[in-house]
């Protein structure tokens, strides 16, 4: 039985974070494909009583719950663990825990070392130039030590090969399809079918939430604007997003949102927007388009990614006119437009973003790199 460590990320169950949602997905069919898993998570996101979950063993460990020393400590913690283990792959999730990577390279040579990157994570803005710089490292640690490098984006398998000069595996991200949900916990924000504009995700600078409450504030509209989501770790970026919506009675800030209630979201908002000038693949957009919801995002070259091929509305980042007249554009979409971006959109998602396809593309791969011993 092939045995995989696998760390730098928070843990499961997962509730709030991309790679977290990944992760439990990716790791949960490898499990039942026979492979033993131990998930390192981190003792704050993990509930205490979890040992075990969805065929996996998950190991809490400690950490210091700080956005400067969260995912490094926790990680190094970990890897200090693995040492004391057999396992036969090794696999880091992010940037900067990548930078531990040399330590089982060293030390558990017969071990295969897996990295897995998200997103360019020191570009990110709540990162000051010490620690942006320190994450730089994660990344030139990624360049030399793993045996096996993937990416969950074109825009990023470009970015190692024209920064580094160095190939990488792209396997994307995964979504898992959900029923068409009729609006029913959300009538209690006074919220119905089509009604609104939708974001969804931790709430960090370089998702540019403020450029879409501008953009919705420059005239008045039929549809509300919702916000789900909260500060990430100890961020102080949702008091600038409250400032900016003022007392506009029909941005409604929800919080985090899981299950029926976000599926509800997803299902009847007017449109999904994103206005990020840094993302790796992200999964909310993901998510959207499996609901067959409209998706207005800036033109970055992951959303581009996955909304060019469907022909969806673009702006520059930044441009809070060019995204308010898109914004326009949707509030007067009639139902036949909508209807078949929608239809469209699901089965592209269905065909090329199944995590079926995402766990057998792993499980290859960690099988040609073992026989490579």
């Amino acid at each position: 039985m092939t045995r995989i460590a696998v760390t730098g990320f928070r843990g499961v169950p997962a509730t709030w974070g991309g790679i977290e949602h990944h992760c439990e997905n990716l790791y949960s069919r490898l499990a039942q494909k026979g492979y033993d898993i131990t998930i390192y998570a981190r003792s704050y996101y993990t509930p205490q009583e979890i040992s075990t979950y969805k065929g996996m063993r998950v190991k809490r460990l400690p950490t210091l719950n700080y956005k400067y020393s969260d995912a490094l400590l926790h990680t190094l913690i970990s890897v200090y663990h693995i040492l004391f283990t057999r396992p036969d792959i090794v696999h880091f999730h992010g940037i900067g825990p990548c930078f531990f990577s040399w330590i089982p390279r060293l030390f558990k040579p017969q071990a295969r070392v897996f990295f897995t990157c998200h997103g360019i994570d020191w570009q990110r803005k709540k990162w000051p130039w010490w620690a942006s710089k320190l994450m730089y490292l994660g990344e030139l640690s990624a360049v030399h030590f793993p045996h096996h490098r993937i990416v969950v984006s074109k825009d990023l398998q470009a970015y190692f090969k024209n920064t580094h000069g160095i190939s990488t595996n792209y396997i994307p991200n995964g979504i898992t399809p959900k029923p068409a949900r009729r609006p029913q916990s959300i009538l209690k924000w006074g919220l119905s079918e089509h009604s609104y504009f939708l974001c969804v995700g931790r709430m960090v600078p370089e998702k540019r939430i403020e450029d879409i409450i501008n953009a919705y504030r420059l005239k008045p509209r039929k549809c509300s604007l919702v916000i789900v989501g909260d500060n990430a770790a100890a961020g102080q970026y949702m008091p600038r997003l409250h400032q900016a919506a003022g007392n506009t009675a029909s941005i409604i800030f929800t919080g985090y949102q899981y299950g029926a209630v976000l599926e509800e979201l997803y299902t009847n908002t007017a449109a999904f927007i994103a206005a990020s000038e840094l993302e790796g693949l992200p999964i909310t957009l993901l998510e959207a388009l499996s609901y067959g919801a409209m998706c207005v995002t800036s033109a970055i070259a992951p959303h581009r990614e996955l909304t060019a091929p469907l022909h969806g509305p673009s702006f520059p980042v930044g441009d809070i006119h060019a995204l308010a007249s898109l914004m326009d554009s949707v509030e007067t979409m009639s139902e036949t437009q909508r209807e078949y971006f929608g239809k469209t959109a699901i089965d592209m998602i269905t065909r090329q973003f199944n995590w079926d396809s995402v766990c057998d593309a792993h499980h290859l791969l960690y099988q040609k790199s073992l026989s490579a011993l």
